[in-house]
């Protein structure tokens, strides 16, 4: 198991200025793709990208469904937007509650409806995958929406906390660690069966503030520590594993501070969705064109 996970804490670095001041104009309103400058990008017109991810990359409610598959996967999620603006082919396989798992077993999605191992579909032919994974493994986000739902704002001390805290001094930080494994496991696998293809790793966004409570995070007080060592841990393992592997890592956590649940233009939908255009607890249209920004400034030309 790697040890890379158990550090408390870690340096975060800014992206450079011009993707930050690019990612920040965007707000919680956007509910169309905004089209990039036209530039030359290194994958275009004619090759294959096949999308991985959870429901953090198909953007649920935050456009038109694109698919029948069961996953409702936006046509405004980053991947549409980045096929959109290169003239890729896209195969969107990412799907609501995926975890790591679903990159090579079905994913069950009701009675007799499962969607297909999302890495069926990378092959020799595959010339991009973006992958965004992760927070499904362990029941790891879940934590804090039902920290939420069971706790709320009213309660006093860290009950959310305390509860992890029962499993194991260690149970967290251990949960983390098996999560890096099976990403850079999941690396190894897109490798193998798509040698050609670039790969880009992205991290979540922030969700909770680094300061203060709002209403819309219900969580107790003492708790915002405890969820935001949560979203810290899950992109601390996309981070080692893309580094691991030799991939590029795109930190959507730099990008999008200020615009956690609780900003005041949030990428991020809370227990209610405010302004409209997502799910609760899920990103708004914005994250996603900030993620498609920064994947094209990646597939920029030089």
């Amino acid at each position: 198991m790697r040890g890379s996970l158990v550090a408390a804490a870690r340096q975060r670095f800014a992206l450079p200025v011009v993707a930050v001041a690019v990612a920040a104009g965007l707000t919680a309103c956007d509910d169309e793709p905004s089209r990039p400058s036209p530039v030359a990008h290194v994958l275009g017109e004619g090759d294959q990208y096949v999308a991985l991810g959870d429901s953090y990359t198909a953007a649920v409610n935050t456009g038109p469904v694109a698919t029948t598959n069961g996953c409702a996967n936006s046509t405004v999620n980053y991947p549409h937007r980045i096929a959109d603006a290169t003239g890729m082919d896209l195969v969107d396989n990412s799907c609501g509650g995926a975890t790591t798992d679903a990159l090579t077993l079905p994913q069950p999605l009701g009675p007799d409806r499962e969607h297909p191992p999302q890495l069926d579909d990378v092959d020799e032919d595959t010339d991009l995958v973006t992958i965004r994974l992760g927070a499904n493994d362990d029941d790891m986000y879940l934590r804090i929406i039902q920290c939420a739902q069971f706790f709320g704002a009213e309660a006093s001390g860290t009950p959310c906390a305390d509860a992890d805290a029962a499993k194991g001094e260690d149970a967290l930080p251990l949960a983390l660690a098996d999560l890096e494994d099976s990403l850079v496991d999941g690396l190894e696998e897109i490798e193998a069966r798509g040698p050609n293809a670039r790969i880009i790793v992205i991290g979540y966004p922030h969700v909770i503030p680094e300061e203060g409570t709002c209403e819309l995070l219900p969580l107790p007080a003492d708790d915002y520590a405890y969820a935001r060592r949560i979203i810290d841990g899950l992109n601390t393992a996309l981070e080692s594993a893309a580094d691991e592997a030799g991939v590029t890592f795109i930190d959507m956590y730099a990008v999008s501070e200020g615009h956690d649940i609780c900003g005041a233009e949030p990428w991020v939908a809370g227990a209610a969705i405010a302004p409209p255009g997502a799910t609760a607890w899920h990103p708004y249209a914005a994250e996603s064109q900030a993620v498609a920004e920064l994947v094209l400034d990646e597939l920029e030309e030089e």
